[in-house]
């Protein structure tokens, strides 16, 4: 993969004093900003790809299916547990 000339690359807007200041002690070596920002995106983890949603429902529906609705509270129930009538913690 080639790299393109300077005037072709896209420009990237930092908009943290927080991270600006870091990128200037990172290039006080001589490095680039864009070299530090490569190896930095380099280290971080790829994510593992497209969510499978169709796969994500089989396995809710399955924790589902060993439930008992009537064992579930309302939320009125719930909140009647959980809360005083002032609507504090109990």
């Amino acid at each position: 993969m080639s790299i393109p000339s300077r005037r072709q690359q896209r420009a990237i807007t930092i908009r943290s004093d927080h991270a600006l200041a870091r990128l200037a002690l990172l290039t006080r070596d001589g490095r680039s900003q864009v070299k530090v920002i490569e190896e930095a995106l380099d280290r971080l983890p790829v994510p593992k790809g497209p969510v499978d949603l169709e796969g994500f429902r089989r396995k809710v529906d399955a924790i589902l299916a060993g439930i008992d609705p009537a064992t579930v509270p309302t939320m009125a129930e719930f909140d009647a547990a959980t809360y005083d009538e002032n609507g504090l913690p109990r």
